[in-house]
């Protein structure tokens, strides 16, 4: 397997002409294409929170309440040169749909990206624009960073977008009224690997397979080489175990009861590949 990503890498640099550690911007503000680290460094810093310390009375879904074993593989951030490209392999090589919470500043430095993200059957989220924690914005900004972002975004699915996930899903349930208001789902997680640090590829699938549960929603970050190597180790181990994957909106649609869940289900249903 690593071998088969150390080719795909260098035919997405040969291809692309794009270094993942450098890239020059013109025109609009500057994005880091390194990966999130550097990309979430306009925000407080703050990791992301963990099932343990939610509080589900917020009215964001962590899980949904299913007999089946279907779960929702989702990515947050970027899209990243480099990486974003290395991961639709994975994903159409593994013939398996995934949600990705896009980032705007990213998608409007890569649209091209973007397109290549929803033309491979996968599902695309708001995450909003600036990858702000919105618990430490007035109304009017946090509404802002969330339709800025989904506006941009619907370029590109022909739709609006009804699933959000907060950077580092620092939420309240203020911040998921307003999200409501504007026709979204809020969207956590109830795996994840904290693949953001520095986590071997095998502790990052020993995470998510000890965490993985039906309904569930697991969690991964785009701009991460260790997740993109653990990646198929996470679809072969589940697949084996029986699950299918499944998009967010998919496993919403199918669900009996998201938990929480209080309002109309207003889905863009997308075909899997599982």
């Amino acid at each position: 397997m690593k071998v088969l990503l150390l080719a795909v890498t260098v035919l997405v640099l040969n291809a692309s002409a794009i270094s993942p550690f450098q890239h020059t911007v013109t025109g609009a503000a500057a994005v880091s294409a390194t990966g999130p680290e550097e990309a979430s460094s306009l925000d407080s810093g703050e990791g992301d929170v963990s099932p343990a310390q939610s509080d589900e009375s917020t009215g964001a879904v962590w899980r949904v309440h299913t007999e089946r074993k279907d779960i929702a593989l989702t990515f947050d951030d970027g899209p990243y040169p480099f990486y974003t490209p290395l991961l639709l392999h994975v994903l159409d090589r593994s013939r398996v749909p995934a949600t990705f919470f896009i980032v705007g500043r990213s998608a409007q430095e890569f649209p091209e990206l973007v397109t290549r993200i929803v033309e491979s059957g996968d599902e695309i989220g708001n995450h909003t624009y600036n990858h702000y924690t919105l618990t430490g914005l007035d109304d009017a900004d946090i509404a802002a960073q969330i339709q800025t972002d989904g506006a941009f975004l619907e370029r590109f699915t022909g739709k609006p977008l009804t699933l959000f996930r907060p950077p580092h899903g620092r939420v309240n349930r203020h911040v998921v009224d307003i999200a409501s208001e504007l026709g979204y789902h809020t969207i956590l997680w109830s795996a994840a690997a904290n693949d953001v640090k520095d986590v071997p590829p095998d502790v990052i699938v020993s995470r998510i397979m000890n965490e993985a549960s039906p309904g569930g929603i697991i969690l991964l970050h785009s701009g991460q080489y260790r997740t993109i190597e653990a990646l198929p180790l996470i679809i072969d181990g589940l697949r084996s175990e029986g699950y299918t994957f499944v998009t967010m909106s998919k496993l919403l649609d199918d669900g009996e009861n998201p938990r929480p869940y209080t309002e109309p289900l207003l889905l863009m249903k997308k075909k899997g590949r599982d």
